[in-house]
């Protein structure tokens, strides 16, 4: 009894040695993928910034007026002579 328990106890160093190893390698993988996500996602980030910079930029009233006024060549109109016809619709017939 006494030799299969030092048995056991001279295979298990080494066994929980190997476990140990392949854990530390293991975390080593692991912290390398968040490191290349982390990088990912700053990017995606920037990215992220420079479109909704870029939509705000497009949103603007003054690249609006500019090109309403030089490429579409229209004007502005005052408040009082603009219409504003609104339609009501009967049912809801899917009709088309």
């Amino acid at each position: 009894m006494k030799k299969i328990i030092i048995t056991l106890m001279i295979f298990s160093v080494p066994a929980l040695l190997f476990l140990s190893v392949l854990q530390s390698y293991r975390y080593d993988v692991l912290e390398g993928d968040v490191a290349r996500l982390e990088s990912v996602q700053k990017e995606l980030f920037e990215k992220n910034k420079k479109t909704i910079m870029g939509i705000e930029y497009l949103k603007s009233p003054f690249r609006i007026d500019k090109i309403a006024g030089k490429e579409l060549n229209l004007d502005k109109v005052d408040g009082d002579k603009v219409f504003r016809i609104e339609i009501e619709r009967q049912g809801n017939s899917n009709d088309g």
